[in-house]
């Protein structure tokens, strides 16, 4: 009866990966030539050259979602002065006319700049969807400044079972392209990349499910105006908190009081600065809590941002809690109270194998170490006296590394 009540108590709890903000380099390289897909269980996943691509096409069969490279210089004008059927009337004049870029959206992945004056219903900006067929029949000609700053139109036709028809050319006619994007061979990627200067399709992009983060180059308004920033973008599904104005991020534990959202710049760009003289400055006032696909909450604080000469982003990494209690059946029990507490704390532990006990500070130090035998229900009092205030972990693990640790709160 008894260990059943301590077991309860154990399951009730959230409990901390041994990470203990842990500090991460991605490098986006010199000019940011590189995009770098990031996973918090993994690390770096993928980290892969981002001046090679135009077009981004959704591969979800029911998305029409098509991006541009905006963020690397790829320009996209909606060509407003007939429909198709004035393709061969396009020349070189066209580029004196145009005003007015489009721009993917910074808060959804399904929105990209040429969905971006979509009217609503089956209107998807570029094409209309057929209720007869279950067609997109394309509707609309487009003109593109290529990542190499080569002028084309462009004319998304159709997108049929999961495929896209594309036509495209220079300003003059010359050089007509006509390709198929089967999207559907890549069904595992969000996107599958097409460069329009190659002519070929590019798969860059890691298996959706292995990422939970991107560092790259996007367009997002500046005071207003349309500007390529360098941040982080989440990939769908992934939620985030940001907390601003704390004294010290790396003691702040509190997500389970935040507002968790779904956009995907909400980490964004801007907590960084620039400053004459000084460059780019880190705001160490804020702290960025993920939940990822699993439910696992992470805490992101950034450090160190070196600009474009590198492209290196430093950031800390800690995992917040673990709602998979797979191996909670190595211990019958263990717990520490009072909690907070300021001089002492007892620790109740009923284990069947021999363990090691640690408490570490946020920064991973170890400040106390000592073997567990053993032993049926025992309580063992540990004296605080040279603990400094603060936020501390005390983990418990055996030989395999399995492991409990709880929070522990020390107030002077």
């Amino acid at each position: 009866m008894k260990k059943n009540f301590y077991l309860l108590i154990i399951i009730s709890l959230f409990f901390i990966q041994n990470s203990y903000a842990q500090s991460q380099l991605v490098s986006l390289n010199n000019g940011y030539s590189h995009q770098s897909f990031f996973s918090f269980s993994n690390g770096e996943v993928s980290n892969v050259l981002n001046d090679n691509w135009d077009l981004a096409f959704a591969t979800d069969p029911f998305s029409t979602a098509i991006r541009i490279n905006g963020g690397k210089g790829v320009e996209l004008y909606n060509y407003n002065l007939g429909d198709t059927s004035d393709w061969s009337l396009i020349n070189n004049n066209v580029t004196n006319l145009l005003s007015n870029p489009i721009h993917n959206s910074d808060t959804s992945w399904q929105i990209g700049a040429f969905n971006l004056h979509s009217s609503g219903g089956f209107d998807y900006s570029w094409g209309v969807y057929n209720m007869a067929t279950h067609h997109v029949n394309g509707d609309s000609l487009f003109i593109i400044k290529s990542i190499n700053g080569n002028w084309k139109k462009l004319w998304i036709k159709s997108k049929i079972s999961g495929d896209y028809l594309i036509q495209y050319s220079n300003l003059d006619g010359s050089n007509l392209i006509s390709t198929l994007i089967e999207t559907t061979n890549y069904s595992n990627r969000r996107f599958i990349y097409y460069s329009l200067d190659q002519q070929t399709i590019i798969n860059r992009e890691p298996i959706i499910e292995d990422w939970d983060i991107t560092f790259t180059k996007y367009i997002t308004n500046v005071q207003g105006m349309p500007y390529s920033v360098t941040g982080v973008l989440t990939n769908s599904g992934i939620k985030s908190a940001k907390v601003i104005n704390i004294s010290d991020p790396f003691n702040f534990v509190d997500y389970s009081s935040q507002q968790f959202y779904s956009e995907i710049n909400n980490i964004g760009y801007d907590w960084k600065y620039f400053q004459m003289g000084s460059g780019y400055l880190i705001d160490n006032s804020r702290c960025y809590f993920i939940k990822d696909n699993n439910q696992q909450v992470w805490r992101m604080i950034f450090n160190d941002f070196e600009g474009t000469s590198t492209g290196n982003i430093i950031f800390n990494l800690e995992q917040m809690n673990i709602s998979n209690y797979e191996n909670i059946n190595f211990v019958n029990s263990f717990e520490v109270y009072p909690n907070p507490t300021s001089d002492y704390i007892n620790i109740i532990y009923d284990l069947e194998n021999e363990f090691k006990l640690q408490i570490c500070n946020v920064q991973g130090q170890i400040i106390y170490s000592s073997d567990l035998e053993s032993h049926s229900f025992i309580q063992q009092n540990l004296s605080l006296s040279t603990f400094e205030s603060g936020l501390y972990f005390v983990k418990i693990f055996d030989n395999n590394n399995n492991y409990l640790v709880k929070k522990l709160n020390v107030v002077k």
